[in-house]
């Protein structure tokens, strides 16, 4: 985002009388954020949990159409995001499994009516477009990936075949862009060649399950997309190439270093190949002990692990979830516990305290912390909310993994 967007971001957002609460909010929430974390419970985090469920159906709900958009104080409701209803499916079904919960039912029905959305979103061609459906994309691989997720979680829950020969399609279209090095070369976000391709090879691996004529070619292609990423993760573990922007490629989000370190692990695991799995722990342990030390994330890495701007929360949601595999992995892995429990009162604490209680904001977890942050600034991006809820059902041993 350049600068004159980031400013008319500012002047917008102070229209709005509620807007001056939040801002006042959120400085009391810096001021005084170490004494919040000390005083936050587990009932805490389980309100923080249910709040924030609700804010997804109700980002479902309330749309013209049944998928997820993403809330903007400036300017108020997206558009459906295709790419994010499918993932968010597969939080809502296992949200659902634990009956205890009070928006059990409603989780069920806002996931079977977005799966059913996003099967006539998909295009001819087998993939889903990228971005916002008011935008018409072409078809992209990284959006495709994620959407498969959903429709595994749709087609375990509820046996109907159509979310398998829907996911076949995509699988298929998915691999013809790989090319013979092992890169996405064509038709992925921005044109771009990056490694979080393995947060897509991850959710195909485990779709190779169900179709076992197409098993050991989709394991071959999966190896050659992961062997190229591993030629791109330095000494230091930290991965080049992967940044969602051109200009800031050289020191990536926390967001997208962890779609790609939790497709490693993921894959490592489904492949039982410790050179992936190792490959993620490397760079989960750095980030790991940087939060440990500091009680908080930059949002941006650079090479040498230096960091810069504003902790993004998606980021920290998604490297809690990580943690808490490696930690289940390995019980002598004490950093990813420590570090994954911290991270979920922080994120708690993000979500719930302060002014933010009407519908369209209250529960939800913003795009960067403080809110004005370069990151989704003074937005409530729906991916960082899923990945909150997710990261919470960990801690509380909520239900199943899916």
């Amino acid at each position: 985002m350049g600068a004159l967007a980031y400013s008319q971001r500012w002047a917008a957002f102070f229209k709005k009388y509620d807007h001056w609460r939040y801002f006042f909010a959120e400085w009391n929430k810096l001021l005084y954020l170490k004494s919040y974390r000390r005083h936050h419970h587990s009932g805490a985090i389980e309100k923080s949990l249910h709040h924030a469920v609700r804010w997804l159906i109700h980002s479902i709900s309330t749309g013209s159409d049944r998928g997820s958009g993403t809330y903007y104080h400036n300017s108020g409701w997206t558009s459906s995001y295709p790419e994010t209803t499918g993932y968010i499916v597969p939080t809502l079904l296992r949200y659902a499994q634990n009956e205890e919960g009070p928006w059990a039912k409603n989780a069920v029905s806002a996931a079977l009516e977005a799966g059913k959305w996003l099967l006539e979103t998909q295009h001819t061609d087998g993939g889903w477009p990228g971005g916002y459906v008011h935008q018409k994309r072409d078809s992209v691989v990284f959006n495709t990936g994620q959407i498969l997720r959903g429709m595994r979680a749709l087609y375990l829950f509820t046996g109907e075949e159509v979310y398998k020969e829907s996911a076949h399609r995509a699988i298929v279209w998915v691999w013809n862009q790989l090319d013979t090095e092992g890169k996405f070369s064509s038709n992925d976000f921005m044109g771009a060649v990056r490694v979080y391709g393995t947060y897509v090879v991850a959710p195909i691996l485990e779709w190779s399950q169900h179709f076992e004529a197409d098993k050991d070619a989709w394991e071959a292609k999966a190896r050659l997309h992961l062997d190229w990423v591993l030629t791109q993760q330095q000494d230091n573990f930290w991965l080049a190439n992967c940044d969602n922007t051109e200009h800031k490629n050289h020191k990536p989000i926390i967001h997208t270093i962890a779609y790609t370190l939790d497709g490693l692990f993921d894959a490592g695991s489904l492949l039982q190949d410790e050179k992936y799995k190792n490959a993620a722990i490397g760079g989960a342990e750095m980030l790991a002990q940087k939060f440990l030390e500091r009680g908080l994330l930059h949002g941006r890495y650079d090479k040498r692990w230096h960091g810069s701007e504003a902790f993004i929360p998606t980021g920290g949601a998604q490297l809690s979830i990580l943690w808490h595999k490696i930690a289940r992995a390995d019980t002598k892995a004490y950093w990813a516990e420590e570090a994954r429990g911290s991270m979920n009162v922080l994120l708690s604490v993000i979500a719930t305290s302060g002014a933010r209680t009407a519908p369209d904001v209250g529960g939800a977890l913003q795009g960067s912390f403080p809110m004005w942050g370069r990151y989704e600034s003074f937005g409530l991006p729906n991916w960082a909310t899923k990945y909150m809820v997710d990261s919470l059902m960990n801690e509380l041993n909520w239900s199943n993994e899916h």
